[in-house]
């Protein structure tokens, strides 16, 4: 994930400083939150696909300066507010089948916890959290409105807000560092710019899990686009021989990468974006195409090598 190494050695404070907070859960839970902990930690587990979370504090400082220690205060609070937004998903993802390695009833409490740290980590920042308190509501009530919508309406992959609306919590790290610096009329022009490096993460992960969302496709916005390319009807299941006909001869990847193009180039027109920012939209972007071009290559090789019917079975 784009960024890691260039913060490695703050990844490092960052996941220590958060790990020493939560060791003082109550017994039973501290366990639990260690380990969770442990495995978001990109240089443990080696995935930083929640990395915007921790780093946006950082990439704000090329906007805000200020010292470095007010990003880690701020990136310490992002873990928590993950782990809590996380647990949250989680309990909702399982609706009460009480399966997992973490029960409803533990997560939510575990949640709670977090969700303290989280407060307590951005408070030591402010004297005055009045308005960042405002942010964060708006943000959440975002994130309410895409959560609890979700299930009915079908992804748009070109629909911002509800692209975005999932993840809207993250961008109190740009809220708080902007307020820290009393730069507070440069949050609507930044909030946009994380919307939209947001809207192209959501699109990768899609198309990453398509296959684990074929049950409930009407959640991911690059099955939309495979419904989209086959003129399959609402209420008809897709399976996997759909999709992969659709992304070797319909190019269904092809349109998902130009929709994350998309949103770069807005991206790339708000004045003030951080440039790191700017750089990881493009990089997520920039995988989808490659994803593409791949699938492309390998279609046509075997279409050429008379393959073509293996590569729909295998794909």
């Amino acid at each position: 994930m784009y960024g890691i190494e260039d913060y490695a050695g703050e990844m490092e404070r960052i996941f220590r400083e958060a790990a020493g907070e939560i060791a003082e859960f109550p017994a039973g839970l501290r366990e639990v939150g260690l380990e969770m902990l442990a495995r978001a930690n990109p240089l443990l587990s080696g995935s930083g696909s929640n990395g915007i979370s921790y780093l946006l504090p950082y990439w704000l400082r090329e906007v805000t300066g200020g010292p470095v220690e007010r990003s880690r205060s701020f990136a310490v609070g992002n873990l928590h507010a993950m782990l809590h937004f996380f647990l949250l998903d989680d309990a909702m993802d399982r609706e009460g089948d009480g399966g997992g390695p973490v029960g409803i009833r533990e997560a939510l409490v575990l949640s709670q916890l977090f969700q303290e740290r989280f407060r307590q980590r951005y408070e030591r920042q402010l004297a005055d959290g009045s308005l960042l308190w405002s942010y964060y509501g708006k943000y959440v009530h975002e994130w309410a409105d895409a959560i609890h919508r979700e299930p009915a309406i079908r992804a748009d992959p070109g629909d911002l807000r509800q692209l975005a609306g999932k993840a809207a919590p993250v961008k109190i790290g740009a809220a708080g560092m902007l307020l820290a610096a009393g730069l507070p009329e440069r949050i609507p022009e930044t909030e946009e710019a994380v919307d939209l490096a947001l809207a192209a993460l959501q699109l990768s992960d899609d198309w990453a899990d398509w296959r684990e969302d074929l049950p409930l496709d009407n959640r991911n916005a690059f099955l939309t686009i495979v419904r989209e390319q086959l003129s399959i009807p609402d209420g008809t299941p897709l399976d996997e021989p759909s999709v992969n006909l659709a992304v070797s001869r319909l190019r269904a990847l092809e349109r998902l990468a130009d929709y994350a193009e998309a949103y770069g180039e807005r991206l790339r027109c708000i004045p003030g974006a951080p440039e790191s920012l700017i750089r990881f939209q493009n990089a997520i972007a920039r995988g989808i195409r490659d994803g593409a071009r791949s699938v492309e290559e390998k279609t046509n090789r075997l279409a050429i090598e008379g393959g073509f019917d293996y590569l729909l079975s295998k794909f």
